[in-house]
């Protein structure tokens, strides 16, 4: 079977727009998490959010905006100027698969329009599917495009989706990975209503401690990153960025936003993928983990990690990229897949910023402070989502 290599890479996120202003502010431990800059947020106890920077400034827009819709076509248009090899393939053998969030609403500018007195509410209403034909039109993609909306596993499960399409079908190219922006009045409101938003730190830096025994919940973060997906022998002037070697996905239905506190259908997932690469869980330098800084989440992780890992799990390395950036929703999985290459290229295992106080609940070899330098070839990525989404993608240096 044919190795499937990413071969470019597009982003706008929290801790820069484009790949090496990303993979700059990664290395030097910045953090893209703030005050919300843009929509008014007083009457809620929280103001934090990881909003999209650009040369370290927040990116504003009008309500009238769908910010997600703008990322992710920044983000496509840098992964289709850095690859003269999609030139090759005939339009129908071009694909776009995308993970999303829930669809954009304009809630602002229709509460105060005179359309909300009948219930008119169509105008203000952008469909992530839209999005996606837009882009395709753009680039020429008519071999089917989709947009996968499973919560935050969705553009992990996008990915996963894409690179089985090339494992069976010679010949095509796909435009993948995630979208997404809570940050609007609507979508905010849902969060803090459900309990999950942090609050009580006066710096919003330091509000997001993924596994840390004082965690107080989430920062909702806004972005999207894309890439392109080639079968090996395809591959002519583009660059191979890393290796696909492995995908799991399963649902636990244990409930609609608490993960199963056993880890029992992630960790399936996670053997899933290592089996599909067949390699052995002895065969994985490190873990890229969901770490969203809740209860429930690093519960269930360490859990998975056990199953998974046996006595290992609590001296293999693992990082959460979700201090520096905010939860994407989404986009969480595609964002933090990029992360992965860059702990792949530099081999490095980068420190979980914000992790001060171990949890004997959670005893997993977080790094902290400083980067980990060690030899790394296999990194296991692990997403999972409300109504019991679970995702691994299982990625290979390359060479």
């Amino acid at each position: 079977m044919s190795r499937i290599l990413i071969t470019a890479a597009g982003v706008n996120s929290p801790l820069g727009c484009g790949v090496d202003e990303f993979n700059r502010n990664l290395g030097n431990g910045s953090f893209g998490t703030g005050h919300l800059e843009n929509f008014d947020v007083r009457g809620y106890p929280t103001d934090f959010a990881a909003e999209v920077r650009e040369n370290g400034q927040v990116l504003k827009t009008g309500p009238e905006v769908d910010r997600k819709a703008l990322f992710i076509g920044r983000a496509v248009a840098e992964v289709v100027n850095n690859s003269p090899d999609l030139a090759n393939y005939l339009p129908e053998r071009r694909l776009l698969h995308l993970g999303a969030g829930i669809d954009y609403f304009n809630f602002e500018d229709y509460v105060n329009s005179e359309r909300s007195g009948v219930g008119d509410w169509h105008h203000y209403y952008r469909r992530s599917p839209q999005v996606l034909r837009r882009i395709a039109e753009a680039y020429g993609i008519e071999g089917g495009y989709s947009a996968n909306v499973s919560a935050c596993a969705a553009s992990s499960q996008a990915v996963g989706l894409s690179y089985r399409i090339l494992k069976r079908a010679p010949g095509r190219v796909v435009i993948s990975g995630g979208f997404d922006s809570m940050l609007c009045h609507l979508h905010y409101m849902g969060f803090y209503k459900l309990g999950a938003l942090a609050e009580g730190e006066s710096d919003a830096r330091h509000a997001c401690r993924p596994f840390d025994r004082n965690r107080g919940g989430l920062v909702l973060g806004e972005g999207a990153a894309a890439f392109l997906l080639q079968r090996e022998e395809d591959v002519q002037a583009n660059q191979p960025l890393a290796e696909i070697c492995g995908y799991g996905s399963t649902v636990d239905a244990y409930k609609v936003t608490d993960p199963d506190p056993e880890g029992r259908q992630l960790a399936s997932a996670a053997r899933a993928a290592i089996e599909e690469a067949g390699l052995e869980p002895e065969d994985i330098d490190c873990v890229h983990l969901h770490g969203t800084g809740t209860y429930k989440n690093a519960l269930a992780e360490t859990a998975a990690m056990a199953s998974v890992f046996g006595s290992r799990y609590k001296t293999i390395p693992v990082f959460s990229l979700k201090a520096q950036v905010g939860h994407l929703i989404g986009a969480c999985g595609a964002l933090e897949i990029l992360a992965v290459i860059y702990s792949l290229q530099n081999q490095i295992v980068p420190p979980t910023l914000n992790h001060q106080t171990p949890d004997p609940e959670v005893p997993l070899r977080i790094i902290t402070t400083q980067p980990l330098a060690m030899p790394l070839t296999h990194i296991l990525k692990l997403n999972s989502g409300f109504g019991g989404q679970n995702t691994a993608i299982l990625i290979k240096r390359f060479p």
